[in-house]
């Protein structure tokens, strides 16, 4: 798959990222605002700790007490950034499942908003346009064949020579476009393209949910 393609990645993909990403904003917020209340707290109580002891022992202690309020104060960011960074993963990982879900329904039939023979057929058409080949076989699910078939028909009547291969693939959905001589092989599968799109967007995704990634 070229970069251009993977960039360009299809609207069903896109629309599901933004559908989803609104319900993800809002725990991403409330996780972060709870790492920034517990780091508040472990401060504050490191600072009362500090300046009791620096009450008591003031005149010989003061300079320790200085660098032990700093290194709690250090401590207590370094534990916030971690709950954050936890909350990141956790956030995206949840994006990306509920993406993975949708994609399973469409391949299934299960969702109204999207025709899975178009896709395959669009699948079918760039997968042989990039091979750059007249004649290609197409692989799917073993349950998806049938909808290969009258994609293969299709194709043949807008000039690429194409027909089923008896062997299927394991994918949620998509299709492997591949030459006669099976020397090339196209793959546009649904978790292909979601795992492309999750490598080349994540930093992206992320700054949206969390602002700016340091």
């Amino acid at each position: 798959m070229s970069e251009e393609e993977v960039v360009s990645i299809d609207r069903e993909s896109q629309a599901i990222i933004e559908a989803i990403m609104k319900i993800a904003k809002d725990k991403a917020d409330a996780i972060r605002k709870e790492a920034e209340k517990r780091a508040k707290e472990i401060i504050e109580s490191a600072k009362r700790e500090a300046e009791e002891i620096l009450r008591l022992r003031r005149e010989r202690a003061e300079r320790e007490m200085r660098e032990e309020i700093s290194r709690r104060r250090s401590a207590a960011e370094v534990e916030a950034n971690q709950i954050i960074l936890r909350a990141k993963s956790r956030i995206v990982d949840e994006l990306f499942r509920r993406v993975y879900k949708r994609l399973v329904d469409i391949a299934d039939g299960k969702d109204p908003n999207w025709n899975y023979e178009e896709i395959l057929e669009r699948y079918s058409i760039s997968g042989a346009n990039a091979l750059g080949e007249k004649e290609v076989l197409l692989m799917g699910r073993e349950k998806d064949k049938y909808l290969l078939e009258k994609v293969a028909e299709k194709l043949s009547s807008k000039g690429i020579k194409a027909s089923v291969d008896d062997r299927s693939i394991p994918t949620i959905g998509g299709v492997v476009v591949r030459d006669a001589k099976d020397e090339k092989r196209y793959y546009n599968t649904f978790d292909g393209r979601l795992r492309a799109y999750k490598e080349m967007k994540e930093i992206e995704i992320i700054e949206k949910l969390f602002g700016e990634v340091s």
